[in-house]
C-alpha cells in the first residue's frame, strides 16, 4: 500500500524532463564532491576516503587512515562533505534511479502487481544505507584515537552494502533497458513485415 503511494508520486516525476533534471542535479553534486572535497580528503588520507572504498576496508586500514587526519580535514569531511553534499547526493541519486526504473518498467508494461514493480525501492535502500554509513564515518573521524573495531566494521559493512544496492539498481536499469530495446526492435520488425 505505502509502496504504491510512493510509486505513484515518483511516477509523476518519471517524465523525460524529470529524469533529466534529476540526473543533472545528482551528478552536479557528485561533480562537486569529486572536484572539491574528495581530492582534499583523499590527499590527507593518502588513499581514497572511506565512502569511496567500494569493497570496504579492514580495521588496520581504517586505523592507519585515521592517523593521518588533522582538524581541518575532519571539519571538511564533516561539512560540507558528509552533512551537506552526501545528504543531497544519495536522495537525488535515489530519485533519479527510481524514476528511471519506473519509466522503463512502464515502457515494457511490467504488471503493477508483479514483484518486479517494486524494484524502484532499491535505490532508496542504498540511500538509507549511505546515510547510516555517513553516521558511522562521522563517529570514526570525530574520535579517531579511540574508535572501536565495531564502529569500523559497521561503517565498512555499510560501505559495501551501499555499493551493492547501487550496483543492483543499475543492473535492474540495464536489464529493463535491454528488454525495452529488444521489444522495440521486435515491434519494428513486426511492423516492417506487415507493411
Amino acid at each position: 500500500m505505502i509502496f504504491r503511494k510512493i510509486h505513484n508520486k515518483l511516477e509523476r516525476m518519471a517524465s523525460k524532463k524529470g529524469i533529466t533534471a534529476l540526473f543533472l542535479l545528482s551528478h552536479t553534486v557528485l561533480l562537486l564532491m569529486m572536484l572539491f572535497t574528495f581530492p582534499r580528503i583523499n590527499a590527507k588520507f593518502g588513499t581514497q576516503a572511506f565512502d569511496l572504498k567500494t569493497f570496504g576496508y579492514s580495521q588496520s586500514e581504517a586505523t592507519m587512515m585515521l592517523r593521518h587526519l588533522d582538524q581541518p580535514t575532519i571539519d571538511l569531511y564533516l561539512f560540507p562533505q558528509l552533512f551537506l553534499l552526501d545528504i543531497l547526493y544519495p536522495i537525488l541519486l535515489a530519485l533519479f534511479l527510481s524514476t528511471l526504473i519506473i519509466r522503463l518498467s512502464n515502457l515494457i508494461k511490467v504488471n503493477q502487481n508483479h514483484v518486479f514493480s517494486s524494484l524502484f525501492i532499491l535505490p532508496f535502500i542504498a540511500m538509507f544505507i549511505d546515510y547510516f554509513e555517513n553516521i558511522m564515518i562521522s563517529l570514526m573521524i570525530t574520535n579517531p584515537i579511540n574508535v572501536s573495531s565495531e564502529v569500523i566494521k559497521t561503517a565498512s559493512l555499510f560501505t559495501l552494502m551501499k555499493g551493492g544496492f547501487t550496483t543492483l539498481s543499475w543492473l535492474v536499469i540495464l536489464i529493463l533497458l535491454g528488454i525495452w530495446l529488444i521489444n522495440k526492435r521486435n515491434n519494428n520488425k513486426h511492423t516492417a513485415n506487415t507493411v
